[in-house]
């Protein structure tokens, strides 16, 4: 059999004192400081979560700035372009009614001034006929200086129609 002796008791009895001691003094607080170190852990991973969801949202909200910033600048390019064409327009049109006032301007001048001409020319036509038929008359029938008088006619009005 086995013999007891009082030295195994006393063994145990010390490796249950020693286990004692040793969770005592060394596991609990060693499970404390690794407790401890975990929720710093742990609480520095839920920051960053939070930072990282406070992230996200910011750069949600900038991209829908950024949306309506461009929206925006659209609309305003937009509106630019129909009030340039509406401006364009306006010019144009503007331009063309004083050019066709400007050309009727000139027609009505240019009309003026040809009817002018005309009855210059008349006035002239009807002097060199009227000198011509008093040197006609005035003279003797002479076919040869008939010819010559309506030969100078002739001239005299070819220079008086360059003239005008």
């Amino acid at each position: 059999m086995i013999k007891v002796d009082i030295n195994i008791l006393f063994t145990v009895i010390n490796l249950l004192l020693l286990f004692f001691v040793i969770w005592k003094f060394l596991f609990k607080p060693v499970k404390k400081i690794i407790a401890k170190r975990q929720e710093e852990v742990q609480s520095r991973y839920d920051e960053a979560d939070k930072a990282k969801a406070e992230a996200e949202e910011t750069r949600q909200k900038l991209e829908e700035k950024i949306k309506a910033t461009e929206e925006e600048k659209a609309q305003i390019l937009k509106e630019s372009r129909v009030q340039a064409g509406a401006e364009y327009d306006k010019i144009v049109a503007s331009a063309h009614a004083e050019a066709d006032g400007i050309i009727e301007s000139a027609k009505r001048d240019a009309s003026d001034a040809s009817e002018l001409i005309r009855k210059k020319a008349n006035e002239e036509i009807g002097d060199l006929v009227s000198k011509a038929a008093a040197k006609i008359a005035a003279t003797k029938e002479d076919p040869e200086l008939d010819r010559r008088l309506f030969e100078d006619f002739l001239a005299q009005t070819e220079k008086a129609g360059d003239s005008v």
